[in-house]
């Protein structure tokens, strides 16, 4: 059996839970969470994984009881289910490692059952079945609960119809912005998670037309996201019909809580329902372009019966236009045809607009790539040449210009600044800082610096823990600042540039630092480290990405439950990027992520070690240099360096590391290439550039 798609809903869930916002989780939360819970549920089910199906029964059991405020001991509640999303990991990983799970989940159940003072759902035998599993469209948690008390259910019907009046308007922005870029997969993602999360909770409270209604717009965007269906005219028009219907239905229920299950007189669902059906179906035909005559009409400039006469005079005419027609009878002003074309002009713009599949531009970056390595080697090749012709050696210097420019403009169409996401991080340090109590201003830096677009969803959950962790950790309150002779005010500051063919992130604070012999304690309690001597501060300061390690006194609102920057580190070494942390005992902490620009076409240059040609990242090159004798050291311990402008860096003999024979072993007879990488530099010794 393939388990692995289990395993990612469960990885997939787990990642979403390390971001929430707060301890306190809310309605729109748990109904995701929820939703989450359900799918892996039946999932598990068909796989026969019943210790998944058991977990998660027990987790939505929590979860349910959590709305409806029966949990009394929030904390532990949350505890269980993190304890709950590590265990179901563990189960699928097992599941797809060796087909089966030998561990026992029987504590876990025990300690959910303490939680909500309920007996567990153990069979008698331990086999490991699951109990029976909820109906179609049953979250687990709804075959298992019962029903909350009125004043209960008011409140979460509240809740609830603000939560989804805030989602119809976030889905109503970025439908319009999907209409302006169908194959952006950023927005069908921001419309399809409001129609999730709107169902779950509805599912919950038992607003089952608002709950089957948020279900098939889901079902429509969800082929969407997984390329089953383009984003088309007609989709967009129905999804938009969808929230303006969810939206009638939330005010009705708002204005009429007895109201919940019944269809409002002026909503015609069963019309908005076939044209989904149709649209899911592919039937729905796009309109087709009006003429200008039909635009006059139908805006009432002319009557129909003028149209017609119109036409007449145009067809015994030949070369007379509509527009000079009308102008001439006086039925029209110029004006009026003026902005009648205008709007023919903005339909032909729409239909005859070419959308391009982010596929076939990576394939023409990918080609443009080749042109240039090719066109390189014809110039290096007739460079060879001592009799080449001028001319075409002219014309070959033209071309690479040309070729040149055309590698730069084709790498920048993926670019995008990464100053919007910037500006989403300052937001949120402006709602975090409240939270926690702290005065915080925020400085920007780099805001023009340029991103793959396919990174920027990656790199956004990372940035916001790190973020997170130093409003809470890092960043003191008011009072401790002013005892220490800080300003009140703490800073945050995001900065982005370029180095040697990366993009580098660094977010840094003024806070207190982190605390190495906590770190250090805590390391040695969790036995990641049997003894902490011969460490550096830089591998101290590395084991903030330890699972389940964290430093903080006291569970907040924002952090300190000790997950997180394990999954902030895996989620930066996806992206083939790399995390390091700088920090100082009161006076702050900088976390410094880099990732290579992954689009890019990076020119290199060619040096000759004895037989053999390599090529260096010109990127990476800092400076080239023939070094004069004096300026070579052997230090006992440390081995050969060459002092470059005052400093000595370590000197790499690239023939020992390649094992062959050179032209010159001598430093001073070779030429040093001084490359860097993140921090440090060194000295290439080859023979020839």
């Amino acid at each position: 059996m393939e388990y692995r798609p289990l395993a990612e809903q469960v990885d997939v869930m787990a990642s979403d839970f390390v971001f929430l916002d707060n301890q306190e989780i809310d309605i729109s939360d748990a109904g995701k969470f929820l939703n989450y819970l359900d799918r892996i549920f039946s999932d598990a089910e068909k796989l026969n994984v019943m210790q998944i199906t058991q977990v998660s029964g027990s987790m939505s059991n929590i979860l349910g009881k959590w709305l409806i405020d029966q949990v009394e001991d929030k904390a532990a509640g949350f505890a269980l289910l993190e304890k709950g999303i590590a265990l179901m990991q563990e189960i699928a990983l097992s599941y797809q490692n060796m087909g089966s799970y030998g561990g026992n989940i029987e504590s876990f159940l025990h300690e959910c059952a303490r939680l909500l003072g309920e007996s567990a759902a153990i069979p008698d035998d331990h086999s490991g079945e699951a109990p029976a599993s909820p109906s179609a469209g049953e979250s687990p948690v709804q075959a298992e609960e019962k029903p909350v008390e009125p004043a209960q259910d008011q409140s979460l019907l509240n809740d609830f119809i603000i939560e989804a009046t805030e989602y119809i308007d976030e889905i109503e922005v970025n439908i319009l912005n999907l209409e302006q870029e169908p194959e952006n997969k950023e927005f069908i993602n921001a419309i399809f998670r409001p129609f999730h999360s709107v169902k779950g909770v509805a599912s919950f409270l038992n607003l089952n037309i608002i709950r089957d209604l948020a279900h098939k717009l889901e079902n429509l965007l969800d082929k969407t996201r997984n390329d089953e269906m383009e984003v088309t005219p007609a989709l967009i028009d129905v999804v938009l019909n969808g929230a303006d219907a969810l939206k009638i239905l939330v005010s009705q229920i708002k204005n009429d809580p007895g109201s919940s299950n019944k269809v409002p007189e002026d909503l015609d669902l069963q019309e908005l329902e076939l044209r989904i059906k149709m649209v899911d179906e592919g039937k729905t035909a796009p309109p087709a372009r009006k003429k200008l005559g039909e635009i006059l009409v139908d805006d009432g400039i002319i009557k129909e019966e003028s149209l017609e006469k119109c036409l007449e005079v145009c067809k015994q005419t030949p070369g007379k236009k509509i527009g000079e027609v009308l102008i001439s009878e006086g039925a029209v002003t110029p004006k009026q045809i003026s902005q009648a074309l205008r709007k023919q002009a903005e339909q032909t713009t729409e239909l005859s607009a070419i959308r391009v599949d982010t596929r076939k531009l990576d394939d023409i970056i990918d080609m443009v790539g080749e042109l240039v390595i090719t066109q390189s080697m014809v110039q290096q090749d007739l460079a060879a040449n001592f009799n080449s012709n001028r001319n075409l050696m002219r014309d070959i210097s033209q071309l690479f210009r040309i070729t040149s420019a055309l590698q730069r403009a084709s790498t920048g169409l993926r670019m995008v600044p990464i100053k919007q996401t910037f500006q989403r991080m300052s937001r949120l340090v402006r709602d975090l800082s409240k939270t926690a109590g702290k005065l915080v201003s925020v400085e920007l830096e780099g805001e023009d610096t340029e991103i793959d677009r396919n990174m920027v969803d990656e790199i956004y959950n990372p940035l916001v823990h790190m973020v997170r962790n130093s409003i809470d950790h890092g960043l003191e309150v008011p009072e401790e600042r002013t005892a220490s002779g800080k300003p009140e005010k703490g800073l945050i500051k995001l900065s982005a540039y370029h180095r040697g063919g990366n993009v580098v992130i660094e977010i840094s604070d003024d806070g207190r630092g982190l605390n190495k012999q906590k770190l250090i304690e805590k390391a040695l309690k969790s036995r990641f480290i049997q003894s902490h001597e011969g460490l550096s501060d830089a591998e101290i300061f590395r084991f903030v990405f330890m699972p389940g390690l964290s430093t903080a006194e006291k569970v907040t609102d924002i952090s300190g439950r000790g997950v997180g920057m394990d999954v902030v580190k895996q989620a930066v070494e996806k992206l083939r990027g790399k995390i390091e942390i700088d920090s100082k005992a009161g006076q702050g902490t900088t976390f410094m992520t880099s990732f290579p620009l992954t689009m890019a076409i990076i020119d290199g240059m060619i040096v000759k070690v004895g037989p053999e040609r390599y090529i260096l990242p010109t990127t990476a090159i800092r400076q080239a240099l023939r070094p004069a004798r004096e300026s070579y050291n052997n230090v006992v311990g440390r081995g050969e360096t060459i002092t470059v402008m005052g400093q000595l860096l370590p000197l790499v003999r690239l023939y020992q590391l390649f094992e062959i024979e050179p032209e010159h072993k001598e430093p001073w007879e070779a030429i040093c290439v001084v490359v860097e990488g993140g921090d440090r530099s060194k000295c290439l010794l080859v023979d020839k550039i």
